[in-house]
């Protein structure tokens, strides 16, 4: 028997870091691929234009929609001075090193706790990688602005729960700690919640008194400066939603659905022909299970705080830390959305944080699976449950984060060439539609410097002729395929403007990234991109699902249906030879 026990311990542990494994690699190599690639998805655009007039530090030193965001608005004000705010991917690969910092910060009490046996630390490390990596948090991971923001403030609070036991006996532990506080209420609004979250934790660790009057003053401190602080002067602010119920028992509605929408999302994926809101009418998944997370965090933690008996295990102290951190930033969304616009809790954009107050609640339950031998291999088996019902919505998620990166692709091959097709400009939602309208009319502004989408200057290709752009750089590249106009539209000027859309191969095999679009006299009427997917990345990545997508979207701006147009290769500022006629659409009947 005990031969059993100690192979079944072994075969958990292995199977424990094999599936962390899969959950880490496929999370990063997914996210990559379907990495955001246009800062019109983030909130920097107006802090662009704040910038051209201001110092770096007037433009750090801003609330905007009520965030301070001074960390990671200086990774990307470098980035628009240095790259001329064009390098997508730095602002991509500091928010996963963020990420994972943030992991490795949990996970070193976690290994240094030496009350629990290596299968707990095993199994806690894949809940970690799980919750962090989970594909469902996409919307924000792989928005290298947006995981910036929030992936700051969550690391400076996990190196906060890590020192903070220390600071008993050390004056230079608690400057670090008062310090990760700073940098996490400083880089995002949900941040602030680390400070009543510090003070229930010293208070439970029965720290000195003056190191909770420290942490007392440096979260008044820290609430005076945020009050203070200018407002970012921005015409993007959308129209109220909807008038939102006062009423105490619709407002924890919204909140048990906040905590529970990894539930609902888990559900649906396991059930595609139910969309979401069809899950959420016919039976309240996220609702009752909202409740039911909030009552397993109540019996977790309520009793602990009351004996103020934490201290004894790094594995429980990072769980209840991360568990009331996320219920303090919870209560912060909540209210602070309900002041301005509706709650939206089932919005992708908090995943980030509800799969958290999850992982931190399968990470009690692995430590208290440690003291019950009856009922311990239930509990730690729990970990593998909950991997195989997140898998299907974390699988689902890779396809939809590539799709959701092919539309960003079309937004900037729009923006560069100033155009935009009637049915996109119809489909922007009518409180949105001054936004959309400011963010066209500011695209130009980014135009004439030279930034973000514009830095290759791709722009100013349009309205010349092939000879005064390429001059001599010709060669046969073998280019073929087929394209047509696809949808009709207008330009920023107002002339009308056509989609074109296609496929393209060159040297038999590649695909040519950068397209002209010219006319009958040689002059360059619009330039195309080709989607960030290869056939093999499709074959490897996506089992070919994605076939249809491969292919290349342009804009004719100044479009006359009795012109004949033709699309040519232009990587690395070399013209084809060869040349794909643009097919026109039939005339109407």
């Amino acid at each position: 028997m005990h031969r059993f026990a100690t192979v079944a311990e072994r075969a958990v542990q292995i199977f424990a870091i094999l599936i962390g494994a899969v959950f880490l690699l496929s999370g990063v190599i997914y996210l990559y691929l379907g990495r955001v690639t246009l800062l019109w998805a983030g909130d920097l655009w107006s802090v662009y234009a704040f910038a051209w007039k201001h110092t770096w530090l007037q433009s750090l030193l801003l609330k905007q929609d009520a965030h301070v965001k001074f960390f990671p608005r200086s990774i990307c004000l470098a980035n628009l001075r240095f790259f001329h705010g064009d390098n997508v991917q730095m602002l991509f690969f500091a928010g996963l090193g963020l990420l994972l910092m943030t992991v490795s910060l949990l996970l070193i009490p976690i290994w240094r706790d030496k009350s629990i046996t290596l299968t707990a630390k095993t199994l806690s490390t894949l809940v970690v990688i799980m919750g962090n990596f989970w594909m469902g948090r996409a919307s924000i991971t792989a928005n290298g602005d947006f995981n910036c923001d929030i992936s700051f403030a969550m690391s400076g609070a996990a190196l906060a729960f890590l020192l903070l036991p220390k600071t008993r006996c050390s004056w230079s532990m608690i400057a670090i700690v008062v310090c990760a506080g700073f940098v996490a209420c400083f880089s995002f609004g949900t941040g602030l919640a680390i400070w009543p979250t510090l003070l229930v934790l010293a208070w439970c660790l029965h720290l000195p008194r003056r190191t909770i009057v420290l942490l007392g003053i440096s979260a008044l401190a820290a609430a005076v400066i945020y009050t203070l602080l200018p407002v970012l002067p921005s015409v993007y602010r959308a129209q109220k939603e909807s008038e939102v119920s006062p009423n105490l028992m619709g407002v924890l509605t919204e909140f048990c659905r906040l905590v529970g929408s990894p539930v609902l999302y888990s559900v649906a994926a396991w059930r595609p022909t139910k969309t979401l809101p069809d899950l959420e009418q016919s039976f309240s998944v996220a609702s009752w299970s909202g409740v039911a997370g909030l009552a397993l965090a109540g019996i977790g933690v309520i009793p602990r705080m009351l004996r103020r008996d934490l201290g004894k295990s790094g594995l429980e102290n990072t769980a209840i830390s991360l568990l009331i951190f996320n219920l303090f930033a919870f209560t912060l969304i909540t209210v602070g959305r309900l002041m301005s616009f509706n709650l939206v809790p089932f919005a992708p954009r908090y995943l980030f944080w509800s799969s958290l107050f999850w992982t931190s609640l399968i990470l009690l339950a692995i430590k208290r699976a440690e003291r019950l031998q009856w009922a311990r291999w239930p509990a730690l088996l729990l970990s593998f449950a909950i991997a195989i019902f997140a898998w299907p919505a974390h699988y689902q998620a890779w396809f939809l984060c590539k799709n959701a990166q092919f539309m960003y692709d079309k937004d900037v091959i729009a923006l560069i060439n100033g155009a935009f097709e009637t049915q996109r400009i119809q489909m922007v939602p009518p409180q949105f539609k001054q936004i959309f309208e400011d963010r066209v009319q500011l695209a130009s502004q980014l135009r004439a410097r030279r930034l973000d989408v514009f830095a290759d200057g791709l722009q100013d290709w349009i309205g010349l002729r092939e000879a005064d752009v390429f001059g001599a750089r010709h060669r046969s590249e073998g280019l073929r395929g087929q394209c047509s106009i696809d949808a009709l539209g207008q330009c920023d000027n107002g002339a009308p403007a056509a989609r074109v859309s296609g496929h393209a191969l060159k040297d038999e095999e590649s695909i040519p990234r950068t397209l002209v679009i010219t006319d009958s006299n040689g002059v360059i009427r619009g330039v195309a991109r080709s989607a960030r997917i290869s056939p093999f990345s499709n074959r490897v990545f996506y089992q070919s699902k994605l076939t249809a997508n491969i292919g290349f979207v342009g804009y004719i701006r100044d479009y006359n249906p009795k012109v004949r147009y033709v699309v040519r290769s232009a990587d690395n500022r070399t013209l084809s030879d060869e040349q794909i006629p643009v097919q026109q659409p039939p005339p109407p009947p």
